[in-house]
């Protein structure tokens, strides 16, 4: 069994975050444009933005936001490796604490892209 409830992390964040809405309606819309905007493709892939949003989540770190760019990730195509990969990246900027947080990650993982 996992020691995150990633599934939890998740719904708790989008029930949050979807939230903002009521209370700061014009923030939330102009930063939900501004994910949009960022994220299609381009000279990078979706898929490689949503990689550089797991590795930037660990190195500020955001739990809600390692869990969502993970699933975002696996969504378009990510796979455990190359998302593994990347946090390599992480450990090389944040060196121990980030590794600390790479727990988060594998959880996640191992939820929705378990090792075959």
């Amino acid at each position: 069994m996992a020691d995150h409830d990633v599934e939890k992390i998740l719904k708790s964040f989008m029930r949050h975050f979807g939230a903002l809405n009521r209370d700061i309606p014009d923030t939330r819309n102009a930063f939900t444009d501004l994910q949009k905007t960022v994220h299609t493709e381009g000279a990078l892939s979706a898929k490689f933005k949503e990689i550089i949003c797991i590795v930037a989540s660990v190195l500020a770190p955001c739990e809600s936001c390692m869990v969502f760019h993970t699933k975002q990730a696996l969504k378009l195509g990510a796979t455990r490796e190359e998302i593994m990969e990347a946090c390599g990246v992480a450990i090389v900027m944040g060196g121990g604490p980030a590794a600390s947080h790479l727990a988060l990650i594998q959880d996640a993982l191992d939820a929705w892209a378990p090792r075959k």
